[in-house]
């Protein structure tokens, strides 16, 4: 299992402030249930990530640094922190990240469903100044490595909303990083980290 770890000195002086989500918070949302449900208001099951929803970005998928650091307590969660590390304001849209786990040989895994969670009051749109990030949740549905319908996933890859080109997301830890999993559940993207812990 991975060793738990906690959000990084950088990670944390690039959060604002302590924003909740009304109502379902992100991290209940991104919680396992027995089965995806497809009839959701706020949810829905696609074949690898979400994205696309509006607008288009100035900045390209090269601009970005994508960071996923585990939740500690809750094995197969993430935080995919999307820091921009060009020199440029980026402008980007609010949507689904388009995310997909990786196999051994860093291919993505098409057969693994990917439920987009969106949130009620993520923004629709981001502006993140050079060194600003925005954030998305990620959550497993967790299978024995044996079960038919598990996929065994050593990482992920990720592009924003509105960009095509996926790029690998660095996990913090120094253990391996590896999951059978029959699902991922993705979040829209949301302005701070903590927004993801309510």
């Amino acid at each position: 299992m991975l060793k738990r770890h906690r959000m990084t000195t950088a990670i944390t002086g690039i959060l604002g402030g302590a924003l909740l989500v009304t109502g379902c918070g992100a991290a209940a949302a991104l919680q396992p249930s027995p089965a995806p449900g497809r009839d959701a208001g706020n949810a829905g099951m696609a074949s690898g990530g979400g994205g696309g929803d509006i607008g288009t970005s100035n900045c390209s998928e090269a601009d970005f640094l994508a960071t996923a650091t585990p939740v500690e307590g809750e094995p197969g969660s993430f935080i995919v922190a999307y820091g921009n590390r060009s020199d440029k304001t980026c402008t980007i849209n609010g949507g689904v990240p388009n995310l997909k786990g990786v196999d051994m040989s860093n291919s993505p895994i098409e057969d693994l469903p990917v439920e987009d969670v969106r949130l009620p009051d993520a923004p629709k749109e981001f502006t993140l100044q050079p060194g600003e990030s925005a954030y998305a949740g990620i959550g497993m549905i967790l299978a024995d490595s044996g079960d038919p319908d598990a996929h065994v996933l050593t990482g992920f890859q990720s592009s924003l909303p509105d960009m095509s080109e996926a790029q690998p997301v660095n996990v913090l830890g120094d253990d391996e990083v590896k999951f059978a999993a029959k699902y991922l559940r993705v979040s829209s993207l949301v302005p701070t980290a903590d927004e993801l812990r309510n």
